[in-house]
């Protein structure tokens, strides 16, 4: 049905970016389309992201997010939410921030199965997913981000979510915890952060079938997500 891999190729990654305009620019409205002229929604943290892809039947980009990384502790988060609450004795290289997560509307039907069932609650979940609630895309992409951050020592996730969207994984055991207020950062959404470790129990306790999927792919030398990584930390770097 679909597939979620990491997007490394530069006309791959302004597929994305297109994607991303078409949804920000053109079906939310979150951002003014003039600023984009060339059709490509992209920002400076794009540069050290990896950019996770969704792709449907035949090869289309149905789906994206980014896990962007810092070696200063500098988030797209902090540019737009007030963070009040974080972990202590944790190096910046351990945080990624989950950002530009996102569905096109004009590509949901490439996805949706005919027997597809309907998410408890729908008019309480995320627009963006409220045809397939957590099913198999947003798992997906999830699992492709656990096997990510696994593989390059990540123990925490930044994200800035509507209530919604963390209720929504909070009840397939993916917890987010608020870390601030609610603020406007592409819609009314609070700053939140997950711990790995704690993920990893979740699932192990609660979601078996979805951990043994994780864990293959992780131990697969066929799999790894390393092989294509970009210098990182960048050359230079030391931890203070």
């Amino acid at each position: 049905m679909f597939s979620v891999h990491r997007v490394t190729k530069k006309s791959e990654i302004q597929r994305l970016f297109a994607l991303r305009y078409q949804v920000y620019c053109q079906e939310r409205m979150f951002l003014d389309p003039r600023d984009y002229p060339n059709g490509l929604e992209t920002d400076e943290y794009d540069a050290t992201a990896i950019h996770l892809g969704a792709y449907g039947p035949d090869d289309h980009l149905i789906g994206s997010l980014r896990m962007v990384r810092s070696t200063e502790m500098r988030f797209p988060i902090f540019d737009h939410c007030e963070v009040t609450d974080l972990p202590k004795d944790a190096s910046s290289l351990e945080f990624i921030e989950i950002s530009r997560l996102l569905i096109s509307k004009r590509k949901r039907a490439a996805i949706r199965s005919p027997d597809a069932k309907t998410p408890l609650h729908p008019e309480t979940l995320r627009k963006d997913f409220a045809d397939f609630g957590i099913s198999d895309l947003l798992g997906e992409l999830i699992r492709v981000l656990l096997v990510h951050s696994k593989q390059r020592g990540i123990k925490y996730w930044f994200a800035a979510m509507e209530p919604s969207l963390i209720r929504l994984l909070q009840l397939n055991h993916f917890n987010f915890h608020p870390i601030g207020p609610m603020a406007d950062y592409y819609g009314q959404v609070m700053p939140c952060i997950a711990s790995m470790i704690e993920i990893e129990k979740q699932m192990m306790t609660n979601n078996k079938d979805f951990y043994i999927q994780f864990a293959k792919h992780l131990m697969d030398p066929a799999t790894s997500t390393l092989g294509d990584e970009t210098m990182w930390p960048p050359p230079g770097f030391a931890l203070p």
